[in-house]
């Protein structure tokens, strides 16, 4: 099968190494706004199927010239470019497939649209064609395991999502943290206006809007990252989901609070609004973003030992939790998933980076595209066969292990 991937950036170019590796795929057409950018990733890689172009991912003309005989388009711009993206595909005659969505999609999963009516969905499914959004870790891997649990399931009434992170430093004292730097890891700014906006949640089968860092509650996860404060964080899984489990009554995703940001937006620094600051007019989220180190484009540079001192000092947790009926008993069923991106070295060794926890589900859905039957039209990655799909992810010779269980009652 031939693929482009539109964005060679971090994950872009995360998925490509890993793509590179898999016997199903011949050929690799790995574009971005700026060819050097693609081409730098390429060399990385090293393989004779990674292929370079520029396109602009705004113009669907252009992605669909980009895409041209190929058999699966992979989306890793952003998220608001994701109709032109399609639209590029859709000219192609290629699948799609997607980590990430919002604008148009969210409005319209809260306007009640099913999914045959969501935007390109009709044109899709007539040209014989699918979309697969959110394949990557979140969404993605929580869509994957929520299905995996509700097939256990006579009913589906919960689906519950937390994510936590803890930073252990040898030495550090206990609230030494406090002090640490704020570095979210990926675009700052992006990651203020995710904490700054509302959000919502699914209770007793409505949308019930939440303020930010509304919902407070504490959240046991496993050692070192302990027990965390979390609230309700925007994410594609709250819209989407109740469209694809039916009769789910509750849902909702909840995100470690970061304790600088919700400072920052206690403050007001977080308004895009401008102010007047002596004879200066500006906007106090560009301050504080232009103070915070921009996210190191890191796919293939971190040694071996870089990568095993980050196993020993960066975690985080995800856990979904599905709660329904199975035989008239009340049933609950858990996973507890570590840091998907370690152990680095051995990672990085087997797929070229350790940069894995969202490249590799997208590499899994990417495949998928080009081998199993789907549905046509807009689909999403709890639509698949959550055991075809774990098994192909393993089959990789991927460490992962992640614990599940079952609780009655």
């Amino acid at each position: 099968m031939k693929v482009l991937i539109v964005g060679a950036g971090g994950q872009g170019g995360a998925c490509a190494s890993i793509l590179a590796r898999q016997d199903a795929v011949e050929e690799i057409r790995l574009v971005d706004l700026k060819e050097e950018t693609a081409q730098a990733v390429a060399k990385q890689i090293g393989s004779p199927k990674v292929k370079t172009g520029a396109v602009n991912a705004t113009d669907p003309d252009d992605v669909a010239r980009a895409a041209e005989g190929v058999d699966v388009v992979v989306d890793m711009v952003m998220p608001w470019m994701v109709t032109y993206v399609m639209k590029g595909a859709l000219k192609a005659k290629a699948n799609y497939i997607n980590t990430a969505f919002d604008d148009p999609y969210w409005d319209e999963f809260l306007e009640g649209r099913a999914i045959e009516d969501l935007t390109l969905c009709k044109e899709f499914k007539e040209a014989g064609l699918t979309a697969l959004f959110g394949c990557g870790f979140a969404p993605g891997m929580t869509n994957v395991l929520a299905r995996r649990f509700a097939n256990k399931l006579d009913q589906v009434d919960s689906i519950k999502m937390r994510i936590g992170k803890a930073t252990v430093l040898p030495g550090e004292a206990p609230f030494d943290w406090v002090l640490r730097p704020w570095n979210p890891g990926w675009s700052p700014k992006q990651a203020l206006v995710d904490c700054a906006s509302p959000t919502y949640a699914l209770e007793g089968g409505k949308y019930v809007l939440y303020p930010p860092f509304g919902g407070v509650e504490m959240c046991d996860f496993p050692e070192p990252v302990g027990t965390l404060p979390v609230t309700h964080h925007s994410h594609e899984e709250i819209y989407s989901m109740p469209s694809t489990f039916e009769g789910v009554k509750e849902l909702d995703f909840k995100y470690y609070l970061m304790y600088q940001p919700a400072i920052f937006y206690a403050s007001g620094l977080c308004s895009q609004e401008k102010v007047k600051v002596g004879d200066t007019e500006v906007a106090p989220i560009d301050v504080v973003t232009a103070m915070v180190p921009p996210p190191q484009n890191n796919i293939f540079g971190a040694t071996d030992e870089q990568l095993a001192e980050a196993d020993k000092t960066a975690f985080i947790e995800l856990i979904v939790e599905v709660s329904g009926e199975k035989d008239g008993k009340k049933m609950t069923y858990k996973a507890n998933c570590p840091k998907m991106n370690a152990p680095g070295p051995e990672l990085k060794k087997l797929y070229g980076t350790a940069l894995v926890y969202v490249a590799l589900p997208l590499a899994i859905g990417t495949v998928m595209l080009g081998q199993v039957e789907m549905d046509k039209g807009i689909i999403f990655s709890d639509q698949l066969d959550p055991e075809d799909f774990l098994k192909r992810m393993m089959d990789t010779g991927y460490p992962y292990k992640w614990k599940e269980q079952c609780i009655e009652g």
